[in-house]
């Protein structure tokens, strides 16, 4: 007697859908939060800058701008300092040690956009730089009474220096074989960085060409944005004769500055195509 097989069933899973680039973006941001905690190291970068208050309270006390101390003036610049400083010593550092033991390569090949992968570790970094920027601000309120004045400019100044730095940052570890060198290799452009951004030698004391030229760097417009921001006072032609700005009148008076910015973005974007993936053999 013939029997007839019981009929098959497909138990085979669907394909998975791709996972969009945000999401990506999200899940890397998460672990890269989770792994900075763990990273002694980064959190001693992140808190480097705050070293520049003990000048700030120990300098005589005199006054910049009517109504302006010289030491709320230096601290003002610090949120942005702040973002410089992880930006340029904790980017480097780090992808050089992952593209060293080919994690890099793994991402690569898994299909992860670049744009998540550096766009997660630029995240982490512009959230520990917003967090310190909002315990220098509390700081400025108990100790100057001073808070910003618009904070949103303050915010935007914090996040293309974050964005210009960390892609600078990542074409650095070009010229790093591992981790180690990486972090010997990333002091030249902070202190450069450092340099070029008025904090130690205002722009009032430069010679003007010398002004002029730091002008069309990121650095000093940066530090400018956030201070007048703070402030809300037009500096950006120089403490001296500053006059007092609100509201769209500081935006406009931020534009050239801004300007600037967008440049370097656009020039720290390109550059990242340069970017090496797979580690240095040895000669």
């Amino acid at each position: 007697m013939a029997t007839t097989a019981p009929p098959t069933t497909d138990t085979r899973r669907p394909p998975r859908a791709p996972v969009s680039a945000v999401r990506q973006l999200l899940r890397l941001t998460r672990t890269e939060l989770t792994l900075f905690h763990r990273y002694r190291t980064a959190l001693y970068m992140a808190f480097m800058p705050l070293v520049l208050l003990l000048p700030a309270f120990t300098m005589p006390e005199a006054e910049v701008a009517p109504g302006i101390l010289n030491r709320a003036y230096l601290v003002s610049g610090l949120p942005v300092l702040s973002a410089m400083t992880l930006a340029v010593l904790h980017m480097p550092n780090v992808y050089a040690a992952r593209r060293e033991m080919m994690i890099l390569k793994r991402f690569r090949v898994s299909g992860v956009p670049p744009a998540a992968l550096f766009g997660a570790t630029g995240v982490a970094v512009f959230a520990i730089t917003v967090a310190i920027s909002v315990l220098v601000g509390g700081l400025m309120a108990a100790r100057f009474d001073t808070l910003p004045s618009d904070p949103l400019l303050l915010l935007l100044a914090v996040m293309l220096t974050t964005a210009i730095v960390s892609m600078l940052g990542l074409v650095f570890t070009n010229l790093a074989r591992n981790a180690e060198s990486a972090q010997m290799i990333s002091m030249v452009p902070f202190l450069l960085f450092i340099a070029i951004s008025g904090t130690f030698v205002p722009p009032d004391l430069m010679p003007a060409p010398v002004a002029n030229a730091l002008s069309y760097l990121p650095m000093l417009p940066a530090i400018d944005i956030a201070r007048s921001a703070y402030f809300g006072l037009d500096t950006f032609g120089g403490v001296e004769g500053a006059t007092s700005a609100t509201g769209l009148d500081l935006w406009v008076a931020a534009a050239p500055s801004l300007l600037v910015l967008l440049v370097w973005l656009g020039i720290a974007t390109y550059l990242l195509r340069f970017f090496r993936w797979d580690p240095r053999q040895a000669d």
